[in-house]
């Protein structure tokens, strides 16, 4: 037995043997009072709203972007509904919603809805942790029945481009029922211009191309959710959404080559995207308890979607000459969810949970590739470009949340899932999958302000259909074929925690975990001819994170906090096409932002700037490696090494201002392109091509409010 499965069969029986540690000790507390309530326990921080005032609040997304070193997370993407988890529960409910974040359910709850916000660190009874070692419950006052109107309003100016965006929320009470209707528009530019240039192994420049690109996107979203209270407990919620997204991109490559001292004009190179997307989801849930231990919650949820796209390429060489090609596709995909999740409350020290779920995903695609050469546009067969996905999945599990005493807290599960795989159309196979999925959290709170916490958990990736399908890019003339033998990549995570809470706002966690991958997902070459998704085999992962918030009281800054967050971190895995072991592809090792922000709150005015460094990822194809500089985060646009300043004003009742410029430095986003003669593994290079872009100065102005 190799190191790696003697660590997989030892946690897996740690775990079974934390369970039937559990079975003991429930068994001889039986009878005992049903388990306190999160903020009963240590590790629990409680927000009141006097803690926010000094903010002028108009949200509860304004009050939780407020809680000191915590920042929203909507979950991994995952296999169904129970392992997409944000950070986040309502009334310590998770939102029965796959497809609407967590920012914008926040957003559409008034501040002066908001009881007060308990971020629990650890894990706690009668709160669904699903493994997490840290959430925010934001709970709601229970007597509040007032309507209320929410909105917001955004002007963006881009390069002489303006954008208006917004949305509309409405809060109201019917039939004892909280209603909440929205309709939300939102969009943006993306301009960008820029040189490319490419270069012959010797450095010789070879081809100089002047670009300029431009995208647009817009989507409106209605959204409907419904809760309604009935005697004995009993909650009944329901949500539903709407989604129509319209994209287009232009590109416009000018081309030219060195001749003489000067430049002589070789093609003019366009490219068009234009796509729209149309999808819906309803979901919803039903609690009710079952004498005063057991409370049951019985969930369903459906997606549909549809998307169109027809991409082109067409090339004008010095003499006249054309070639061009285009891409159709349409993808309809959908998504089915049925759970029941029964919490079992059996004293103030012991909680068990169990759950059951089934899933049903199917995707069917189809893609059309034509090109011309002058003489029209002809079909060109691509393997696996026309083709169904079908998946039905379904996944049991138990849990037990262990509180033995003050200071520590434990929480393990194990989970077991089971699905079939069939592909119909262009390529025909079946395939079977069983997975456990065990896993372990502990807490140890070292004094009321600093926690230790420990998580060991096996996660099984989504699988995302599209890689069943063959996709074309005809910007960057790239080929992915389907590949129907692909699996989910499983990992173990091993994490260590390290938390300091420190004066009223100030926070440290330092956290580093160490992923055991197997299977892991990347590109493998096929026939030696194109590139498709694969599994590449077992792969290592770690990593080192730094989250702070640092109140600056001390340096005669009042009311100023700085945000600064962080991380390292490195990986190894076999190239499928040399052999030799590599970093992971398309993954980021190094990044870091800091945010300033004061509150002068006698002028009910704040202010502050935010910088980004920027991340480099690197990709690895049969004839091609890229490395690319991104980032900026939200701040830069699109743009490395970002910096951005803002202006807050709350002086107008029920409303805040912001007046933000991003992207200051307008440095310029890069990619590199290494062309091989060959293989990667013959290492004979035959062009290089540099690619610089800048996206401009971003200039917005947001308004929000209530009423």
């Amino acid at each position: 037995m190799s190191t790696n499965q003697k660590f997989r069969a030892g946690l897996a029986l740690f775990c079974m043997g934390m369970a039937w540690s559990a079975t003991v000790a429930i068994a001889n507390e039986a009878g005992a009072d049903r388990g306190a309530k999160a903020g009963k326990t240590e590790g629990v921080s409680v927000y009141k709203p006097e803690f926010f005032a000094s903010y002028f609040p108009v949200t509860a997304l304004d009050m939780v972007r407020q809680v000191p070193g915590f920042s929203i997370d909507n979950g991994d993407n995952v296999r169904g509904f129970g392992g997409a988890a944000g950070n986040v529960l309502i009334d310590g409910e998770r939102p029965s919603t796959k497809s609407d974040d967590l920012a914008s359910i926040l957003q559409r709850i008034s501040a002066d809805r908001v009881d007060h916000i308990e971020l629990i660190r650890g894990s706690a009874p009668n709160i669904d942790m699903r493994g997490l070692t840290r959430v925010l419950n934001v709970v709601l006052k229970t007597d509040d029945t007032a309507d209320r109107n929410n909105w917001s309003y955004e002007t963006t100016l881009s390069r002489s481009r303006v954008v208006v965006n917004g949305e509309f929320v409405r809060n109201l009470t019917l039939g004892g029922a909280d209603i909440t209707l929205g309709i939300a528009r939102q969009g943006g530019p993306g301009r960008s211009t820029g040189i490319e240039s490419r270069f012959s192994p010797p450095g010789t420049l070879t081809e100089r191309r002047d670009e300029a690109a431009q995208r647009n996107f817009a989507f409106w979203t209605p959204t409907f959710n419904l809760e309604k209270k009935f005697a004995g407990d009993r909650v009944l919620r329901l949500n539903a959404k709407g989604n129509r997204t319209a994209f287009t991109r232009n590109e416009f490559s000018f081309v030219e080559a060195p001749a003489a001292g000067a430049f002589d004009f070789l093609r003019f190179d366009e490219n068009t995207a234009r796509s729209v997307s149309e999808s819906t989801e309803f979901g919803g849930d039903y609690s009710f308890p079952i004498g005063k231990k057991l409370d049951v919650k019985l969930i369903a949820l459906r997606n549909d979607k549809t998307s169109k796209g027809q991409f082109s390429f067409a090339s004008i060489n010095a003499v006249g000459q054309t070639n061009a090609s285009r891409v159709t596709t349409r993808d309809v995909t959908s998504e089915s969810i049925s759970r029941i999740v029964v919490d079992w409350g059996l004293g103030k020290k012991h909680s068990l949970q169990f759950t059951a779920e089934g899933a049903l995903n199917t995707l069917d695609a189809n893609l059309l590739l034509e090109l011309d050469n002058g003489n029209g546009f002809s079909v060109v067969p691509l393997p696996v470009s026309n083709t169904g996905v079908k998946e039905r999945r379904a996944e049991f599990s138990a849990s037990w949340v262990y509180v033995p005493n003050q200071k520590w807290t434990i929480e393990s599960g194990l989970k077991f899932e089971t699905s079939r795989l069939s592909q119909s159309g262009d390529a025909s196979r079946t395939r079977n999958f069983s997975f456990p999925k065990p896993s372990l959290t502990a807490s140890y709170n070292l004094s009321e302000k600093n926690q230790l916490r420990f998580s060991a958990i096996r996660k099984v990736a989504q699988l995302n259909f599209k890689d069943f399908v063959t996709s074309v890019n005809l910007t960057d003339d790239l080929t992915d074929v389907g590949n129907p033998e692909l699996e989910p990549d499983r990992t173990w995570t091993v994490k260590a925690e390290w938390e300091r809470r420190f004066a009223k706002k100030g926070s440290l966690t330092v956290s580093a975990n160490r992923d055991w991958i197997t299977q892991v997902q990347g590109r493998v070459p096929v026939n030696n001819i194109f590139d498709a998704p694969g599994n590449l085999g077992d792969a290592r992962l770690w990593q080192v994170k730094m989250v702070a918030r640092l109140p600056l009281d001390m340096l005669g800054l009042k009311n100023a906090t700085l945000d600064a967050n962080g991380f390292i971190g490195d990986s190894s895995v076999a190239d499928p096409v040399t052999g030799v072991r590599r970093k992971l592809g398309n993954r980021a090792y190094r990044n870091f932002d800091f945010s300033f922000r004061q509150d002068l709150s006698a002028q009910r005015i704040a202010w502050g700037w935010a910088y980004n460094n920027g991340v480099t990822r690197r990709s690895f194809r049969l004839f091609e490696e890229q490395v690319r500089h991104l980032g900026g985060g939200n701040f830069g646009g699109g743009s490395p090494r970002a910096f951005s300043v803002f202006v807050e004003t709350t002086k107008i009742a029920g409303m805040t201002a912001i007046f933000d410029i991003r992207n200051i430095f307008n440095r310029p986003s890069s990619r590199i392109r290494t062309f091989y003669d060959g293989p990667r593994s013959d290492g004979i290079i035959e062009a290089i091509e540099s690619q610089q872009r800048k996206s401009g100065l971003r200039y917005r102005i947001q308004l929000r409010g209530s009423f």
